[in-house]
């Protein structure tokens, strides 16, 4: 198994244990310290008519990235060409479609979405949904290709 398909199994792991009371251990902080999730919420609020935030959390150089995502309403389908990655919801739930089907997620729910797979997040709360998302490799920012769902 590629070193980095294990990485990602190894996250959705750890971040599967999350469950109602959901902490994310951010490396950045002091000892690997425990930071709720609502905490990085009221610190990286979506602003008013944001749909999507995306919060880089940690970097391993270009092997693999974690990024704290927040989603109003939903996003458009896509591709990732060059990155995997895995998803673990945090709070909320909605609709994870993989290839035109549609996943029901919710809190400590994960999905791993293979390089090259359809894919994109339908909320179906009232509030924003929130995941931990790892790309491996890391991920660039440019590596989102719109495909018709």
């Amino acid at each position: 198994m590629p070193k980095h398909r294990l990485l990602v199994m190894c996250c959705i792991w750890v971040a599967a244990g999350c469950g109602s009371s959901a902490y994310v251990v951010v490396p950045a902080q002091p000892a690997g310290q425990r930071v709720p999730v609502d905490a990085l919420v009221e610190a990286h609020p979506l602003a008013d008519g944001q749909n999507i935030r995306v919060v880089e959390l940690w970097r391993d150089g270009t092997a693999m990235s974690c990024h704290f995502v927040q989603v109003r309403d939903r996003e458009s389908p896509h591709i990732h060409a060059r990155h995997d990655l895995a998803v673990t919801v945090l709070q909320g739930s909605g609709e994870l479609f993989l290839n035109g089907q549609p996943l029901t997620m919710r809190d400590g729910d994960a999905a791993i979405v293979p390089r090259g797979t359809a894919h994109y997040f339908v909320n179906r709360g009232t509030s924003p949904a929130v995941a931990f998302v790892t790309f491996a490799p890391a991920f660039d920012g440019a590596d989102q290709v719109p495909v018709t769902p």
